[in-house]
């Protein structure tokens, strides 16, 4: 194999001679051109390799030695003496009417599963954001073929197509996003779930307390349990003591005031993970004000209840928290009271089964991360594109 072979194939030009190199403060030009052979006429499949003309095109490939690589391709034309047609020569390297590689398009798929916006994409591969945008429409966006054992639905605040939220569906006990929606309404959901015939399938659903979905989990999954993510059901709690908190600073003077907004997190977290200084400080907090002191009570009962390892031990922890609420009356808890009376069955089924929206929340935030980079996406298409790509691990690294 002669030099110029070996070039050829670093550079994986199949059958392509470098005929010029010429480098530039800005780029490495190289001239090539493919082996003249026999070729099968497309219109009548005849044979022939009478050559009709030459076509310079100019194309981009990856950079070597830091400077990016442009071919100066002269593609040969030929002539089909049979039938008068004339047609380019066959190419391994160059798709029909790209401006750039074959490699160049791989390098792009790959960037495309990461984090980054497509106008650094294509900065990075010396194209046009045009250029990604088509190698972006060659991922496959077909909808999954069955839904998984376990099914989690919730939105994000995406503002594509001018619909403020879409829906994601993922599914949490195989750690995958299962499809995106276009808005979260409850008739895009019912007719994309519609059209699966494994729906018996699907053993459990989980979701936030919201009622639109809790509805369509009760007419498409009869069978299945709804679970309520339990990080929604604690932080009712938490703001609860968080609004007793700041109704009793409004009463302090500014020093104190402001010692109590500095220290709101050691109100909030639960007391057995606190350390002996920390709640040495709460206690000190909590001489301020008797209805503080009811509220941290309150709290901390509560928290008792969300750390039961069984749902028959949650529901004997529950009413005792209720029974607390009764005597104490704290206003602030009502929301919390109404929300664990209207959603108790569903918190409940929590407690006996290992799965929650901590999976769908984390894709939410890579998915946020993604549309910042972006600074938004106006398509939904690809904007569904772009968050399937990034959470499929097909490319692990760059």
């Amino acid at each position: 194999m002669s030099g110029k072979e070996y070039t050829t194939e670093l550079l994986k030009l199949e059958d392509a001679q470098i005929e010029r190199m010429e480098e530039t403060e800005e780029e490495i030009i190289l001239q090539i051109s493919l082996t003249r052979k026999m070729h099968n006429c497309p219109r009548c499949k005849a044979e022939t390799d009478q050559v009709h003309d030459y076509r310079i095109r100019a194309v981009r490939d990856l950079s070597i030695r830091g400077k990016p690589l442009k071919l100066l391709y002269r593609r040969r034309r030929y002539f089909c003496p049979s039938c008068g047609k004339s047609f380019s020569e066959a190419c391994a390297f160059l798709g029909k009417y790209q401006r750039f590689t074959y490699q160049v398009t791989e390098r792009i798929m790959q960037l495309l599963h990461h984090r980054w916006s497509m106008k650094d994409i294509a900065r990075d591969t010396r194209t046009s954001v045009s250029g990604v945008a088509r190698c972006l429409a060659l991922y496959p966006q077909g909808k999954p073929r069955e839904l998984p054992r376990v099914l989690s639905f919730d939105e994000f605040k995406g503002n594509a197509n001018g619909e403020r939220f879409q829906c994601i569906l993922t599914a949490p006990e195989e750690r995958r996003i299962l499809d995106i929606l276009p808005d979260r309404r409850g008739s895009t959901i019912q007719s994309y779930l519609r059209s699966f015939s494994n729906r018996q399938d699907v053993q459990y659903v989980v979701m936030d307390m919201n009622q639109g979905y809790r509805d369509i989990a009760r007419a498409f999954f009869p069978q299945a349990k709804i679970v309520i993510d339990r990080f929604h059901v604690a932080r009712y709690c938490t703001w609860a003591m968080d609004d007793v908190r700041r109704a009793v600073q409004k009463h302090l003077l500014p020093a104190s005031r402001k010692h109590f907004k500095r220290s709101r997190r050691l109100l909030i977290a639960r007391r057995a993970l606190l350390s002996e200084e920390d709640r040495a400080a709460v206690d000190v907090m909590l001489h301020f004000s008797e209805r503080l002191y009811q509220a941290y009570a309150l709290k901390e009962l509560f928290f008792q209840f969300m750390d039961a390892k069984s749902s028959s031990t949650a529901a004997e922890l529950l009413s005792k928290w209720f029974d607390a609420y009764d005597r104490l009356q704290l206003p602030e808890f009502s929301p919390c009271r109404r929300m664990l009376k209207n959603w108790k069955p569903y918190i409940l089924n929590a407690f006996d089964c290992p799965y929650s929206n901590a999976f769908t929340e984390g894709c939410n935030n890579a998915i946020k991360a993604l549309k910042r980079v972006a600074f938004g996406f106006r398509n939904f298409s690809n904007f569904r594109a772009r968050i399937l790509q990034v959470a499929n691990p097909a490319y692990p690294n760059i």
